[in-house]
Parts: structure tokens; sequence; C-alpha cells
């Protein structure tokens, strides 16, 4: 029968694959056993570094000087900072020495007081001088000076030491601020009109006095730029209450009125500054 012929082709052709399908299988665990007994290096490709060399160098560069500043900066034997000294009355006075390019302030504060000077300093191989000039305070003319201590730990001492061998004696602190003394009120409210920056000027002898009344309840007086009084207020339409600290806090009320534009204070015309003004005397 043909169905016959037909079925025993097909039966070959089963076996023919089936043969070829162990065929495969067999390779496929022969290599699969290679694989495993026989294993393959794999290379790994390196990763770049991401800074180039010159980076890194001048990264390292900049490390050491930054590194070198700090240290001179804590271990050179300068005037600069504040420090204190305390009078035998028991009084306390601060210096602030600060550099600043070609400019050298020296800052004299007694509470809210301030007496802005200027000071100078020459270093030599026996004995460096310092020079200070304020308008107020013990430290004042030309001393020889040595420092002990260092930055670092805040134990700086200072000794100054004056042409007639008298010797003071100042420790390193911290720079003081207004409100270690006085703190404007919490409920504090300007009074518009007077709030701003006024000055009288002098203008026969080319100085004046400055009055910076700030909205945030501070006041500053400036008396010819040899003195500051700074101050907390509080004000109504007529009076203004000062508070300030020298050796204790000090209080008081002042009137004020407007005459025109100028406002008339502590015995002062001030005018807005920026506004023109008649010559004041």
């Amino acid at each position: 029968m043909e169905y016959k012929e037909e079925f025993s082709e097909l039966t070959e052709l089963v076996n023919d694959t089936e043969e070829t399908l162990n065929d495969v299988v067999t390779d496929n665990v022969e290599e699969a056993v290679v694989s495993e007994e026989t294993p393959v290096e794999v290379v790994k490709a390196k990763k770049k570094f991401p800074l180039h060399a010159p980076i890194i160098i001048a990264a390292c560069i900049l490390l050491v000087a930054v590194i070198a500043f700090f240290a001179i900066s804590i271990f050179t034997p300068t005037v600069e900072g504040t420090w204190l000294y305390e009078s035998e009355d028991g009084y306390s006075f601060y210096y602030t020495f600060d550099e600043k390019g070609n400019e050298k302030s020296c800052v004299m504060n007694i509470g809210t007081i301030y007496f802005p000077g200027t000071y100078d300093v020459t270093v030599g191989e026996e004995s460096s001088t310092v020079t200070v000039s304020t308008s107020a305070g013990y430290v004042n003319g030309s001393y020889t000076y040595t420092v002990t201590g260092n930055r670092l730990f805040g134990n700086r001492v200072l000794t100054l030491t004056g042409e007639d061998g008298s010797q003071l004696t100042l420790s390193q602190t911290k720079k003081t601020k207004d409100s270690d003394f006085i703190k404007p009120a919490e409920d504090f409210k300007p009074v518009d009109k007077i709030v701003g920056e006024w000055e009288f000027v002098y203008e026969e002898y080319g100085v004046s006095n400055k009055l910076s009344i700030n909205e945030d309840g501070t006041l500053i007086y400036n008396q010819f730029d040899m003195q500051e009084i700074h101050c907390a207020y509080t004000a109504d339409d007529k009076a203004i209450n000062l508070s300030f600290f020298e050796t204790e806090l000090i209080t008081q009320e002042e009137e004020y009125y407007f005459d025109g534009d100028q406002l008339i204070f502590l015995g002062v015309n001030w005018t807005k500054v920026g506004e023109s003004t008649a010559d004041q005397k």
C-alpha cells in the first residue's frame, strides 16, 4: 500500500532527525565540559583615572600653600587680633589690630564706645616695635613688644614695653560685639521720620559729626571720626531713649524736634546726608 511506503519513509526521516539531534546535543555537552575544564581568560578594560597628573600636582601645590599660610598665621608672633587690657581699676579695654593691605587700623573699645586709630609695626632682628595712635586709652605711643603663645590655642600674651621701661600686658581674646553689652528692645518699632543718616558739618574746620539712626533699634553717634558711641534706642514723636555701655549700662532720654528738614537733637542741627545745607558753624 502507498501509505505504508509513505509511513516507512516518514519513520526513516524521523530516525535520521533524532540521530542528528543526538549528535548536536552530544557535541554541545562536550563543548560545555571543555569550557568548564578550561577557563577562558577575560580581559577587563582598565578604567581611566579621572584626574590628569598636572591637575593633581597643582592641587598638591595649592594644598601645601594653604597649610603653610595657616601655619604662619597661627605661629608667627604678630600683634594682629583682639587683645584685652584690664586696668588696675578693673576696667576692660579691648584693642583690635587689623591689617588690610597697606592700611593698619587699631580700634580701642570700652563697652560700646569705640576709639578708631592706627598702628605700625617694625620688625627687627633683636626687637620689634609697634607704634599705636588712638585718641584715648592706655596703649598710645611706641613700644617694643613680645608675643608668646599661639592663636590656635587662644593663649597669646602681648607684652608692651614703653620708652620709659613701663610694661603693659594684654591677653588674646575674642573681638567684642555691641550685642555683648546692649540689645534693642524685642518690641522695637522705628519712627520713620528720624531713621536715616544725618550729619552736622563744621565747614570751617573740614570735620563733621555723624548720626546713624537705624530701623533695627541701633544708633551710632560719630564724633569727628575720633569716637563712636554705639547705642540701642527707642523713640516716640518727641524723645529718643538711648542706652549704651561704658563701664556700666548708661541710659538717657533726649528730646528732638524738626526745624524744616533739619533734625534738632543733642543740641545740634542735623541734616539728612545727601541734602544740601547752608554753612554750619
